[in-house]
């Protein structure tokens, strides 16, 4: 299970796309408004985008975070916390049953 940000919902599903057409991914789901917590050159930051769920092998992981990165390059900031808007709650009992 993979668990990935995007600026916003359009770069989500381009990666969702890619990641499944390119059998880096079995499938992908996207919420596409969360609130993300991250550390960023050293200060605490948050900030709205969309949240991909992505279902890969272990094996596959490390391939799919280049794919990533060599089709949808931006620095990515080190996670902290992810934050569910109300109405989206139905994900994380699905995203619970996952992990």
């Amino acid at each position: 299970m993979a668990f990935i940000t995007a600026p916003g919902v359009k770069v989500a599903e381009d990666i969702a796309k890619g990641l499944v057409s390119n059998n880096l991914a079995a499938c992908v789901n996207i919420i596409p408004s969360v609130n993300s917590v991250f550390m960023w050159k050293g200060e605490l930051q948050e900030e709205k985008e969309a949240l991909l769920i992505a279902k890969t092998a272990r094996a596959k992981l490390q391939k799919a975070k280049k794919w990533i990165l060599k089709h949808h390059p931006y620095e990515l900031p080190e996670i902290l916390y992810v934050k569910i808007d109300k109405g989206h709650e139905k994900y994380m009992q699905w995203v619970k049953g996952l992990i």
